[in-house]
Order: C-alpha cells, then structure tokens, then sequence
C-alpha cells in the first residue's frame, strides 16, 4: 500500500481533538490538546497580562541619555492604561523583570495552574523607542512608569519624557517595552531564567518576560506629546510563551534523569536581544498600531547549533539550543522518588510505570505532580530558511539512567545475543543516556492551517520517558565470526528454539528464542529503495520529489497489513526517501497509519531509521535505528526532513542508536504463532531493495535449500 502527497505525508501523531476558544473576565484563548496513554499532551492556557486588559500610559520617566551635544528638552506626557489589580508588595527585582503570581481556574473541567502578571512595584522601569519617519531619526530613552491604583484597575503613567530631539519636528511614533532584560547601549538583552522551579497555587515569582506596545503616532501639542489617536489606548502584549513543563516515567524499568535538558528549537530560545536598528523595510512599516516588536528581536548567536549544512538549514532553519535546569527544592515535594536516593542535585528518580489492573493502585512515585515554569522567546525561523513549507520544530533531549537493578547489559551491543555472561534478557535495559528525545512540539495545527504558538499564552509540556523493546532487538544478531550462515529450514528452527546445539550460535540452549514469523520479520526490513530510485513508486502511486539532500520519497503501509506488536496485530505505515544513486535510505517506521485505518494503532514502537545497502544485489546492509515513539510530535510537512538527513545522524553518539547488519537475500520464518486468521503463513521471505510485499506464491511456501535465519526473542526483555 503507497500513499503520496507531501514529503511527509504523516499527520501529527498527536490526535488533536477541536480546542474551543474560553473567554471569560480572567481567561481567553484556551486550548486543550490530548492524547491517548504515551502521547504527548500539552494543554494551551492562556496567560494573563496586560494582552487581557488595556494598558494605559502616562508615564513618568528618569531617562538616562546617551552623551550629545544636543541639550534636552522635558516633555509632559498625556497617555494612559489599565492593567490588573496588583497583589501585595513583592520583593524587588532586576531592573526588568516582571513579577507574575500562579493562579489557579477551572477549565473544561481540569485544574489548571497559570502564570498571571502580578503588578506590586510603585514604579515599572521601562525601555521607550521613538522613531521619526519622516526624517529617518530615532531616540531610546529609559522610563519609569510610575503605578496608580484607582480602585480594582491600574494604571501606568509616564508623565514625562526628557528627549534630545524636537518632536514638533517630523512625523514622530512610540512605542515601549517593560520587563525583558537589560539595556546596552540602543538593545535590550533578554535572557529569561532557564534554571527553573516547580510552580503551585499562589506562588510569586519574578522572570524576565518583555513586554511590548504597538507603534503609535504622537503628536506635540504646546509642551505636551500626546497619542494622535487618544481613543486607542496603549496595550502591552507579553512577547514570551510560557512552558509548564511535567515529567512521567512510561517505562517498565525504574529511571532516573538528569536535571539539565536541552532544547533545540528553530522556533524558540532563551536568550536574544531587542535590536533597534531599523531598516527600510520595517520603516515601511511603521505606521499608528503597527504591532512590529517581534521583528526586532534577534536571537543570540552563539546558541546556534554549529555544523548543520545549508540543505539541513533549507528545510529546518537554523536551531538554538537552551539549557533548561529542572530544580531541586528540598523543601517541595514534587512526587517524585526521593527517600533513598542520592545526587538529588543532579537526578530525578522514578519508579517503573505499571498500567494498573482494575481495583489495583497505580504505582506511585513515576511521575512529577508539579509543573516546572520556563519562560521562552519566539523565534523568526523564516528568516533563516526560504522554504515555503518550514515550521516550528521544538524537542527536548535529555539524559536517563535505568536504575533497576540487575539491568545492566545495553541492547546498542550485539554481544548480549552471544556472550553467556550477558545473554539473559532479564539484564538488559536500553540505552538513553545521551541524546534521548523526552518530548517535541510544533505549530497547532487549526483547521487544516499550522499557526505559530501565541505569545501570551502556557502551555502544558509532558516530557515522557517511554522506550519499550524494539523488533528489531529482538532479532538474534550474533555473528558466526565474519559473516552469517545459511542452513537448511530443520536446523534453522531447530537451532533457534535451542533443541538443536551449535557452538556458532551459543546460548541458544536458554529455549527463550523461535523464528520470527512474517508479521514480526517483514515490518523490520520492507523497504522501497528500488522503487525511489527507479521513480515508478508503488501501487501506481509516484513518489513526491522532497528536495536536494533528500531525494524521492513516498509513503507505504505495513505490509499485507499486519505488523504483529507483542502478540497484537497492527496496521502501520513507513515514511522513507532517499536520494538517487546513494546507497543510504532514510526513513521513519511503525507509526499510526495517515488514514487512520486503524484506529487502535500505537505509536510506541515508531523510529527513524538509517539503512545503508552494498553496491551489489548481495551483501550486508547495516540497519541503524534511533527511537522516537510518540514523543516525536513534529507536523507533517517537517517531521521527515529533521530525522532524514545526514545532519542528524552525525550529531549521535554510537551508543544512541541499534545498529544491525544483516545479509541481503532469503530467510527462513515460521508459519506457526499465528494470531490473526488472514495472517500470512510463510516459510521464507527475502531482504532486498524491493518494496513490494512477498508474494503468496509456492516459493514462500516450501523449506527447500538454504537460508539465512535470525531467531526471535519470545517475549520483550522489558
């Protein structure tokens, strides 16, 4: 089964119910975003601040001017705005942070935690830009607004301005910004904190979260700059987006993960600065209301991620990577495993995630049970990237230990297969300790159209430790020295139920191995190498050219419609693509049909995969496999350039991945284990370059001559 359409014909792996729009006195814009057990969920909350409610501006200012020969001249200000009421008197902070309180509502039934704009300060420091269109001259100048409460509002008033140049003068605008960083000379750098602690009802907190005001047009009247327009307030609108960030171990093991994680994002950062220089085109551009404050923003340079070639950039822009801590507080329990444990600096300890049967307690202590709050700057991945087609990739790396003991023996080392010492399967555990994704996001996806994510808003970010035993490492993969061995159909299976003895392949006494079957062997290797290279793609479906640095590409579904995963059958579809000539394939496998054929499919077994062939129809094929599962949730039209390209695979240690090779040609598989009544019943099915499914025809029915065989563990180590 083909399918074409885009590069990446895959929709989100996230089933995204319709969100509807909640707007009341305290919320608007709230969206919820779930999914089935392992998938990621993150739940769209709208952030209160000035966005919610008008600002007004009659500010009073103690600018700092740059050094000229021009004296100042002190201008009355007549702008005003609203804000919230503001709480009790909060503790003094930088010069620009913004203090924000969580509070708690109800929405759609859940109780939901989220940052709201704490105003407490008697004065608010600000940055004030003025812009002369008509003559091409600007001034910034730093404000203090002073904060008046009048009943349940408040309001900002910038009463004067100490200015060196002559706004009666030109065709003058303003705009100004609070909270966000600090100033060097005309920029405002903002580093928002991104070692960050658990949140709870009532917290107060403070973070540098900037936020802006539109351009609008001023007018001197006497001795006095008004708003040209004294009908439209003046509205700060937060610049950041805020992440509520929850941890949960989804393993059968017991985990452990290091407090820092990474980052790296096209679409998001930490740490940039506000850079007022401004070109021909935004001076086009700057007009009464014209909300331009993101086009200024320029992310800081040297977190971008070094060494990722023009072809990569094309399709996934630039990328920064941001640190993010996830603190120890002794004090707060944050429900996760703590008595014991040691280096709680550094670890946060979970135990094994065991689905609960009916009237039994869920296990306790697997996941966090309060969220971590980091505040992000939006980034203009467009302007790194002329792909019609680019959108916001965002995904968290972290670092995870299995801590149950015994499980010592990683599945990336084919000697578990061989070597007595490491053979039972009840020591082995993955390998997670480097590069493991935790968890991504992209654009929402609202009626068939991406969107950025708002500024303003929280959203909710489950990061998930999720790793169940791949097929692939369920394959016995030890080697008879240099090269594997054929034998006849008998001693193949009796070889890979341990009831035959063969010192090449020991260990194999355990009894704990059978043959594959088709279900279980086929979804491993089914690949359409030939059909991308020679573009006639499958079941009369052409593949869809990706573009340079990625070749042809198509979509298949699982083979014949089965893919057996721990006894259950499933229908699953494989993206690949692959550049014509090279003998490298590039692919993300076992994931959610696109047509949702079956709506009982998993995504817990999806992984991107690397398969590189010999020249020849015959030799060995190395198969890498990286694991995603349903942590990788990045929209359809970018999900295979990020993962098929070369540029990712070199920035992976050895030990990230399983890497298997394999013989092209025939091999033996069994006929019996069947769980579904139309299940093929082969005996024997080829590894070529040929995506179309074996055939029922006699020559995968009979055990004559001799083949290769790989035995298949019975059951999962994990």
């Amino acid at each position: 089964m083909a399918k074409a359409a885009l590069p990446w014909s895959v929709k989100r792996t996230n089933n995204c119910r319709e969100r509807k729009m909640i707007t009341t006195n305290k919320i608007k814009n709230t969206y919820h975003m779930t999914s089935k057990i392992f998938s990621i969920a993150i739940i769209f909350v709208s952030l209160l601040c000035f966005s919610c409610s008008e600002t007004d501006m009659d500010n009073e200012l103690n600018p700092s001017t740059p050094p000229s020969t021009h004296a100042s001249t002190t201008y009355d200000v007549d702008i005003e705005a609203q804000t919230n009421a503001p709480e009790r008197q909060h503790a003094s902070a930088k010069p620009f942070d913004m203090s924000f309180k969580v509070s708690e509502e109800n929405i759609g039934g859940k109780t939901v935690l989220y940052p709201k704009l704490n105003i407490t300060k008697e004065v608010i420091p600000s940055l004030v830009v003025l812009y002369d269109k008509r003559n091409n001259r600007k001034e910034i100048v730093e404000a203090n607004w002073k904060v008046v409460k009048k009943g349940t509002d408040v309001r900002l008033i910038l009463e004067k301005l100490s200015l060196q140049s002559n706004i009666a003068d030109g065709e003058w605008y303003l705009m100004s910004m609070i909270g966000g960083g600090e100033r060097k000379d005309d920029n405002l750098e903002v580093n928002t904190e991104t070692a960050i602690n658990v949140v709870e009802k009532n917290q107060e907190f403070t973070t540098s979260c900037p936020f802006a005001t539109t351009w609008r047009r001023i007018v001197k009247n006497s001795n006095q700059i008004k708003l040209e327009n004294k009908n439209k307030k003046m509205v700060f609108k937060p610049q950041g987006v805020f992440l509520m960030v929850w941890v949960e171990n989804r393993t059968t093991l017991d985990t452990r993960l290091r407090r820092e994680i990474t980052m790296e994002s096209n679409a998001f950062c930490a740490s940039g600065a506000y850079k007022f220089n401004i070109n021909k085109d935004q001076i086009k551009q700057i007009k009464e209301d014209a909300d331009l404050a993101a086009s200024y923003w320029e992310p800081n340079s040297a977190n971008i991620i070094q060494g990722l070639s023009p072809v990569y950039e094309k399709y996934n822009a630039k990328q920064y990577a941001t640190t993010i801590k996830l603190n120890y507080q002794d004090g707060k329990d944050d429900g996760t495993l703590r008595q014991g444990k040691g280096d709680l600096n550094n670890y946060i300890y979970f135990n094994s995630y065991k689905k609960p049967a009916t009237g039994v307690t869920a296990a306790k202590n697997t996941k966090t049970t309060r969220g971590f709050l980091v505040c992000l700057m939006p980034v203009n991945y467009k302007k790194t990237s002329n792909y019609g087609s680019i959108v916001g990739e965002t995904l968290f790396y972290g670092k995870v230990d299995v801590t149950t003991p015994n499980r010592k023996n990683f599945t990336y080392d084919t000697k578990i297969y061989g070597d007595k010492d490491k053979s039972d399967p009840n020591t082995w555990c993955p390998y997670m300790g480097n590069r493991y994704l935790l968890g991504s996001f992209s654009n929402k996806l609202e009626k068939g159209t991406y969107k950025e994510l708002e500024k303003g808003t929280c959203y909710k970010m489950m990061l998930r430790i999720v790793r169940p035993m791949l097929p692939i490492e369920r394959l016995w993969a030890h080697w008879q020295g240099s090269k594997m061995g054929r034998r006849n159909y008998n001693d193949a299976e009796g070889i890979a139920e341990g009831t035959k003895k063969e010192k090449s392949y020991p260990t194999l006494d355990s009894k704990l191995y059978r043959l594959p079957k088709y279900s279980e062997f086929v979804p491993i290797f089914n690949n359409p190498k030939q059909q991308l290279d020679n573009g006639k793609g499958l079941g009369g479906v052409p593949p869809f050219d990706a573009g340079e640095g990625y070749g042809n590409s198509i979509v298949m579904g699982s083979h014949l419609n089965f893919v057996d995963i721990n006894g259950k059958q499933n229908k699953l579809d494989n993206w690949f693509c692959s550049v014509k000539g090279s003998n490298v394939l590039y692919g993300i496998m076992y994931m959610k049909p696109v047509d949702h054929r079956d709506k009982f499919a998993t995504n817990n077994y999806k992984v991107a995969v690397r398969m590189t062939f010999p020249k020849a129809k015959a030799g060995t094929a190395t198969v890498d496999v990286y694991y995603l599962g349903p942590n990788y949730n990045i929209s359809r039209e970018n999900a295979g350039y990020y993962f098929a390209h070369e540029d990712f695979w070199k920035r992976l240690d050895a030990k990230d991945f399983i890497q298997r090779k394999f013989q092209l040609g025939n091999y033996w598989i069994s006929d019996k284990n069947i769980t579904h009544k139309y299940e093929p019943k082969y005996l024997n099915v080829d590894f070529t370059l040929d995506g179309i499914s074996q055939k029922d025809d006699k020559k995968n029915r009979v055990k004559t001559g001799k083949s290769y065989f790989l035995p298949w563990l019975k059951n999962p180590a994990w």
